[in-house]
């Protein structure tokens, strides 16, 4: 494969990181958002993070992604989450 090439699709690959920090960026809005609505009772929701899981598993296998890297992907972030609503439940 050509330089050339690689760096085509090394700049769709950019393109894309930059899309999902676009996302994440929104996903913690939304976070911060249904954090007001919430208690310190009911800031963890296990049936809710036991069901995203279940999501989680059944798409990473139609997108042929390791199902232990995308749950640990969202772990992390699913445990930042908690972070931040913790900080900002009262």
């Amino acid at each position: 494969m050509s330089q050339k090439k690689i760096y085509q699709i090394r700049k769709q690959i950019d393109k894309i990181d930059n899309k999902i920090i676009n996302l994440l960026g929104l996903r913690k809005k939304k976070v911060i958002r249904i954090a007001k609505y919430k208690t310190k009772k009911n800031i963890i929701d296990k049936k809710r993070i036991e069901v995203i899981y279940k999501k989680l598993k059944i798409l990473s296998r139609k997108n042929k992604i390791d199902f232990k890297l995308i749950k640990n992907f969202w772990s992390k972030l699913i445990n930042y989450s908690i972070l931040i609503e913790k900080e900002l439940v009262k």
